[in-house]
């Protein structure tokens, strides 16, 4: 028999738990943690990942997501099992802030593309400081669905190659890539990266107001281009009412 464990807590905050190496239990009921709005973890050096696959229906009424300072996680959101999208679709979050810094090992957010499994719909803010592991920021079906997101800031991620995950498929899809609400965009120290979205995608930021690119940043996809077809320079792809070099 599966039992409902904290149904009403509203907060978790975890700090220098350096034994813990899993946070929640399996054999509780999907209502366990249903009101849970925020989640603080910071220096819990043996955790690996933050939320594992079974908590995919415990996340809906998440706020707030801040982790700091664990040396060992690798993931945020473990992403398994495909099957479970029902003709309703997936689960949709209520997640709008996402904090992740100083996390050496974190290769990914999300284990794999959740392909609607999970959907971020509400997400407004996403900061990534330090994390010299991470390779992109998001997968290609979370940032073509994430249409209040307002702020990207990405700091100090030595290994970053793109922003958006290159997707694989077998056909050519060059839809734009559309963030209507998008109005800063902060990306600092980023030595290795080299497309925004590889491939030739139009990018959409109709309200941005802020582009603040680093010295140690080369964006292909920032610079203006040649058309092959008119030979004239075609316009840049983000287009900001302000932008810094810093």
């Amino acid at each position: 028999m599966q039992v409902c464990v904290f149904p009403m807590l509203e907060e978790i905050h975890l700090s220098k738990m350096n034994r813990l190496t899993n946070i929640w239990q399996t054999k509780v009921s999907v209502d366990s943690f249903s009101n849970l709005a925020s989640v603080k973890i910071e220096e819990c050096n043996k955790l690996n990942k933050i939320f594992p696959s079974h908590m995919k229906g415990w996340v809906e009424c998440l706020d707030n997501l801040t982790v700091c300072s664990c040396l060992s996680v690798e993931e945020i959101f473990e992403i398994n099992d495909y099957k479970e999208i029902d003709e309703f679709g997936g689960i949709d979050t209520n997640l709008q802030a996402i904090l992740l810094e100083n996390l050496p090992k974190l290769k990914q957010l999300w284990s794999t593309d959740p392909n609607g499994i999970l959907n971020f719909k509400k997400l407004r803010t996403i900061d990534i400081y330090n994390c010299n592991e991470l390779r992109n920021l998001f997968p290609s079906s979370v940032a073509k669905d994430v249409p209040k997101l307002e702020r990207i800031s990405t700091l100090h991620c030595e290994k970053m190659v793109e922003i958006v995950a290159s997707q694989v498929a077998s056909g050519v899809n060059n839809d734009p890539l559309v963030f209507p609400e998008l109005v800063c965009v902060r990306l600092q120290w980023l030595p290795n990266i080299k497309h925004f979205y590889k491939g030739k995608h139009l990018i959409k930021c109709p309200k941005l107001k802020e582009l603040s690119i680093g010295t140690r940043v080369t964006l292909k996809t920032f610079l203006k281009e040649t058309s092959e077809t008119t030979k004239k320079e075609e316009e840049c792809v983000f287009s900001a009412e302000e932008v810094v070099f810093v």
